[in-house]
């Protein structure tokens, strides 16, 4: 079993998970919260090698060895109407984008083949090669803004999970949203400098 300590230069908050309450103002910009959001991840214990060495990877497999799929963890923030996320409209844009991508990285294959080419005949490289650069430089610059974090996830970032999922970290990048959420949870959270993923 392989031990990762992480250290960081700002501290990080360490709350039980199943006490853990978010005061009503809003992270990002710290007025009062109008509204609830939701922010929600999925704990990963195990990473393996390949999919199916995982003993959980097949249906028939979990239901013989009475493994469960992991459970997403959600955490209910209150947020301003600004800050309102709406996963749905989100995460239509970054299949969008992934579409656009994988078309543009799969005719990558064929410029290559095309430019190589016209270098190997010694024309040089034609117009329209310069032209799918200039696309591939669009597409590649449109995927890094569909994949950013939003303005929530940036102000609350779930950075993981202990090992046996009964407590979380979270960055908290407002450092008055931070002595708030700690007063809210006064017994059940801490800072810390540093933590150990298994």
């Amino acid at each position: 079993m392989t031990v990762n300590k992480k250290v960081f230069t700002e501290p990080i908050v360490r709350a039980k998970i199943s006490k853990v309450r978010f005061p009503k103002i809003c992270p990002v910009c710290g007025e009062p919260a109008t509204t609830i959001t939701w922010i929600t991840t999925r704990p990963q214990n195990k990473r393996w090698l390949r999919p199916h060495w995982d003993p959980g990877f097949y249906a028939r497999d979990r239901k013989i060895l009475g493994i469960s799929l992991a459970e997403k963890k959600s955490f209910p923030i209150h947020v301003c109407e600004n800050h309102h996320a709406n996963d749905d409209g989100e995460w239509r844009m970054r299949g969008i984008t992934s579409l656009l991508l994988t078309i543009v990285a799969s005719t990558s294959i064929f410029v290559i083949m095309f430019a190589g080419s016209d270098i190997w005949a010694g024309r040089g490289i034609s117009p329209w090669v310069q032209g799918y650069l200039l696309v591939l430089g669009a597409s590649v610059l449109i995927g890094i803004i569909a994949f950013r974090p939003n303005a929530l996830e940036s102000a609350v970032n779930i950075i993981g999970f202990d090992f046996d999922v009964q407590y979380v970290w979270f960055k908290l990048r407002d450092p008055q949203y931070r002595n708030s959420f700690l007063q809210e949870n006064g017994l059940v959270a801490e800072l810390v400098n540093w933590i150990v993923k298994v």
